[in-house]
């Protein structure tokens, strides 16, 4: 097996009978509205003969995963090969671009590639999260391409066992993909402490995941993205110590935490699984991370124009746009009776520039509506009006707009609210029945014991939020708090109380 980069998240697998290719991303206009772009940069890939794989493995739905504009150059026989998932975002983004080859496969189900070459998908247990790994078995080898998905270690413990126990290359992304806490009103002091935390957490995952399959190598990879628009070229520097870590950082601190086996690829640098060989591309010869400003400020001159053209292409409206959010507000209301009681609170939208306002929208049962006047709300969203329009009609994703990083966002109380994400992305009845369902069926009769300084407590064993077990995923901190590692969500131990999201109670219980 040979394993060569293609830049981010983008893999090209080479067995002896087949070519697939994973979330390759070469768009030369970045993604999420020319916000993201590929670091470093991944356009001396794009030739014919990458256009030519046997198959494409596409892991979720994120267009730093996810391509169009590279899919619909890809000649419409190749088959794209996605997880089935209950909402058909994924799949719509895909003949978006022509593209009508698309197997969907059940997790855990295998599909063959051609002799001895098989690929597979474990999807993140929470119907709430639309991630799955990917497992390429070929030549006797395994890859394990994590992704984004935060599997469960019994998840990772079953993925070695159907291959035969080892796990050659594992692959995981670093670098988060997230608007928390850069996008929120925050002291810069308090943004940064947010930001450095939640890549400890990330890293803290990561450890864990790499202690439960024991690969022989690890490829550390998505990201982080770059950002080339001056008006977000202030988000590079999450790179420093915040959310988007390199490559190169996330080797040195394996390596400080004695995990020796991290390899760094550059876009076009090649990995030959059984010969343990790495292929240099002669393209990063003098390239360092640490030249990082000199590179972005080179780099960002050459998408100059793709910025400014994809920009004017979302013109700021004619006219007010209230009664198209009105509707659209209220067809959201009358989808889930469950998410709105979960959401549960008054959302505002600061709309500016022309045709916009000061709007909310009303989730509480009882007081369910839209209005044209903003009021008290728990969270606030500030944007500009020619990205509304859009996010209306169905064009732009909720989601893909906010990892965009192009708003603002207040919030009081300070905690994540899961179900308002959720029903602004999914939209979709069978995708929130689902998530209803799952949450449904969580059992938090069993439980462990957790040791806090003099104190033990007995406590649930699987997490309130998406049920992940604490027992293996649970991460204690100072001051008697209990994060659990997959999503982040933190629980007071004397309380059971959630600090930074809207969750259940955590059953806790002090003895």
């Amino acid at each position: 097996m040979k394993i060569t980069s293609l830049g981010h998240a983008g893999l090209k697998v080479e067995t002896k009978s087949s070519t697939v290719l994973v979330d390759p991303w070469l768009s030369p206009e970045g993604a999420f509205l020319a916000s993201w772009f590929q670091y470093p940069d991944n356009q001396h890939l794009m030739t014919s003969a990458l256009l030519q794989p046997t198959a494409i493995a596409l892991s979720h739905e994120h267009l730093d995963h996810v391509d169009p504009w590279f899919l619909a150059q890809v000649p419409k026989q190749v088959p794209i090969i996605i997880p089935r998932y209950p909402s058909p975002v994924l799949r719509r983004k895909i003949a978006s671009a022509g593209l009508k080859a698309i197997i969907e496969l059940p997790e855990w189900e295998s599909i063959h590639l051609g002799q001895e070459t098989s690929l597979f998908f474990v999807s993140e247990e929470s119907p709430m999260n639309h991630d799955s790994a990917v497992v390429i078995v070929g030549d006797g080898e395994t890859l394990l391409n994590l992704n984004d998905a935060r599997l469960t270690i019994a998840q990772l413990r079953n993925i070695s066992t159907k291959v035969g126990g080892g796990i050659d290359v594992l692959a995981l992304q670093g670098a988060g993909a997230s608007w928390y806490p850069i996008c929120y009103e925050y002291p810069e002091e308090r943004k940064r402490e947010l930001s450095h935390s939640k890549r400890m957490a990330k890293f803290s995952y990561l450890e864990r995941a790499i202690a439960s399959v024991k690969p022989v190598n690890i490829i550390p990879f998505a990201g982080p993205p770059c950002f080339l628009d001056p008006e977000l070229a202030w988000v590079n520097d999450e790179m420093e110590a915040g959310i988007f870590p390199d490559q190169q950082q996330v080797v040195d601190w394996l390596s400080n935490k004695e995990i020796k086996n991290g390899l760094v690829l550059l876009p076009g640098d090649a990995f030959n699984v059984s010969d343990q060989l790495k292929e240099a591309d002669p393209m990063w010869a003098d390239f360092s991370f640490s030249d990082r400003q000199s590179y972005l400020q080179k780099y960002a001159q050459t998408r100059t124009d793709q910025i400014a053209a994809f920009k004017a292409s979302y013109p700021e409206p004619d006219n007010s746009i209230w009664e198209a959010f009105r509707e659209y507000f209220q067809r959201l209301l009358a989808i889930s009776p469950y998410f709105n009681h979960k959401i549960g609170m008054r959302v505002g939208f600061d709309i500016t520039g022309v045709g916009g306002g000061k709007w909310a929208v009303d989730f509480r049962p009882g007081c369910e509506g839209v209005y044209d006047e903003m009021g008290e709300c728990s969270y606030r969203y500030r944007f500009a009006s020619r990205w509304l329009t859009p996010l209306l009609n169905g064009s732009l994703a909720w989601e893909d707009f906010f990892l965009s990083l192009r708003f603002q966002v207040w919030r009081n109380p300070d905690i994540y609210n899961d179900h308002l994400l959720g029903l602004l992305k999914f939209a979709c009845r069978q995708a929130l029945e689902a998530v209803e369902d799952y949450e449904d069926s969580m059992d938090s009769q069993e439980q462990i014991a957790i040791r806090h300084e003099e104190h033990t407590y007995l406590v649930q064993r699987y997490c309130p939020h998406a049920g992940v077990d604490l027992l293996e995923v649970g991460e204690v901190l100072p001051g008697g708090i209990l994060r659990c590692l997959s999503h982040h969500y933190e629980f007071d131990l004397e309380t059971g109380k959630c600090l930074n999201g809207k969750c259940k109670l955590l059953d806790s219980k002090r003895i």
